[in-house]
């Protein structure tokens, strides 16, 4: 029985694993990194357990919104879901990507909602396996925005899958070691570039690029920054976080260490990377 719960999220990872591996090779951003990186594996483990601890947890959410939204907007819903599957998709993948804006960019301004959050940023190599490192809470957290307002709106469970699988291909593609640009499309389409300076170590990166597919939302509300064609030089998040998928698990809720706490209130959730780096250098 737990072969075959594994086999189900496995499936679209070993049809990545197929693409990403030789397309990183191919189009690397950084040719100095090896396929499997430091780190690898604890990334793989995770995406399989948090599809796991999250589907009934999702759906219980999600079974709740779709009651609440019935019974205030039912005209609003029965409008929505007799839309042409076309047009269904575009507003989902709309609609959702904003939802996912929104909870990043609030996942980066509120300090204990960046505790969680920074399990993400931890990765200090970027690969397609880094769209598998998030807490389960965080996670839950994106899923819940994404998908909530295309649930309250009744739309056909096809429109819904499209946007799914739009949203996890986009998702391997933007963390993946490959120089890709799309040239004037690229503030209208977020490209790996755009998503890697959002994993910058770099002070005029935090706080930006937080949309998923529609670069436009960071157009829009002012957050969108690519720097020329330059890549980053480093990534990474504040303080050391834990390697292991347990101790990531437990992470944020440890108390915060006086250096975190002072970067909380003075850059709104995202850290100092280069001086918490030295703080540990040191501490070594």
């Amino acid at each position: 029985m737990a072969l075959l719960l594994l086999l189900g999220p496995a499936r679209p990872l070993v049809i990545a694993a197929a693409v990403f591996v030789p397309f990183e090779r191919l189009a690397a951003a950084n040719r100095a990194q090896p396929v499997f990186r430091r780190g690898w594996a604890t990334d793989l483990f995770t995406g399989l357990a948090n599809g796991l601890v999250l589907y009934v947890l999702l759906l219980l959410v999600l079974g709740g919104v779709d009651v609440a939204a019935s019974a205030l907007a039912p005209q609003v819903r029965a409008w929505a879901h007799a839309r042409p599957l076309w047009a269904q998709a575009l507003v989902a993948i709309a609609a959702g990507d904003l939802g996912i804006y929104v909870i990043h960019r609030l996942q980066h301004i509120v300090p204990w909602l960046w505790r969680f959050h920074a399990v993400h940023h931890s990765a200090e190599e970027m690969d397609w396996l880094v769209a598998l490192r998030f807490h389960p809470f965080d996670l839950l957290l994106s899923r819940v925005a994404s998908l909530a307002p295309l649930v309250a709106l009744d739309l056909t469970p096809a429109a819904i899958g499209i946007c799914i699988a739009v949203f996890g291909w986009q998702s391997w593609l933007v963390h993946a070691n490959v120089r890709v640009r799309y040239g004037p499309l690229g503030w209208a389409f977020v490209s790996p570039q755009f998503h890697h300076w959002h994993h910058a170590a770099e002070r005029d990166a935090y706080d930006t690029n937080f949309a998923s597919l529609l670069a436009c939302w960071d157009v829009l509300f002012g957050t969108a920054r690519v720097p020329g064609s330059r890549e980053p030089e480093r990534y990474g998040a504040s303080e050391p976080v834990p390697a292991g998928y347990v101790a990531r698990f437990y992470y944020p809720f440890k108390r915060t260490t006086p250096a975190a706490a002072e970067h909380d209130s003075t850059s709104g959730g995202r850290p100092d990377v280069a001086g918490s780096r030295e703080t540990a250098l040191t501490r070594a």
